[in-house]
């Protein structure tokens, strides 16, 4: 797969939405922005565009993401890196593209060479490496950057809102945010090789959000 548009300074966009008249629009607004942007009305255009390429960021009605959020989360994995996703509503106004571009910077853009450890757990930021029990675990760039802030802050309760801000640099509610996190965080765990129900290392703290702990403090 390819990324949609090209050069390094504008987003690669996706507008989805089943209202076509909303849809151009948004589109022509991305791309007075300075921004590559393509449309899809459907899952079925979307799925037609992601095989083709990827975007750095999809910009979706916030009702057909709801609808069809599993069939687009489902269409996306293997994608690396993973788009960020913005769900806007049935819109008055256009997203405030400036501001989508710094977070999509936040989240492309890596601290150089640091190692951070919590237990069995290594993050090598000069490799782009996590390292698990000893053994290397490959996690998309979104992935590596949440574990990478809740490393930060490890043995502490990292609230749904503070993660998705810190990670893709929106602000969201905290059922938006926790509905955004939910399928990384089962992701990460899945690669991890852990096991939700026994609640071991990356915590989930019902109502709050979530926590790295190190299964030797635990032991």
């Amino acid at each position: 797969m390819s990324r949609l548009g090209n050069g390094t300074d504008r987003l690669r966009v996706l507008i989805i939405h089943p209202n076509l008249e909303t849809g151009e629009r948004l589109v022509r607004s991305a791309i007075q922005a300075g921004h590559a942007a393509h449309y899809a009305p459907d899952l079925r255009g979307v799925l037609a565009l992601i095989t083709r390429a990827i975007p750095d960021i999809i910009v979706a009605d916030r009702g057909w993401l709801e609808r069809n959020g599993r069939g687009l989360f489902s269409a996306l994995r293997g994608c690396s890196p993973l788009p960020l996703i913005c769900p806007v509503e049935s819109v008055d106004r256009d997203p405030v593209w400036d501001r989508l571009a710094r977070a999509v910077q936040a989240f492309q853009t890596w601290t150089g060479g640091e190692v951070m450890r919590v237990g069995s757990l290594v993050i090598d930021h000069g490799r782009k490496q996590v390292i698990w029990r000893g053994q290397p675990v490959q996690l998309p760039p979104l992935q590596f950057k949440i574990l990478t802030v809740l490393a930060r802050r490890a043995g502490q309760v990292v609230s749904h809102a503070d993660l998705v801000r810190e990670v893709w640099g929106i602000e969201a509610d905290d059922p938006e945010a926790r509905e955004l996190l939910k399928v990384h965080i089962r992701q990460i765990r899945k690669r991890l090789g852990l096991d939700p129900e026994r609640g071991e290392v990356l915590v989930s703290v019902r109502g709050f959000g979530y926590m790295l702990t190190s299964p030797e403090e635990e032991g």
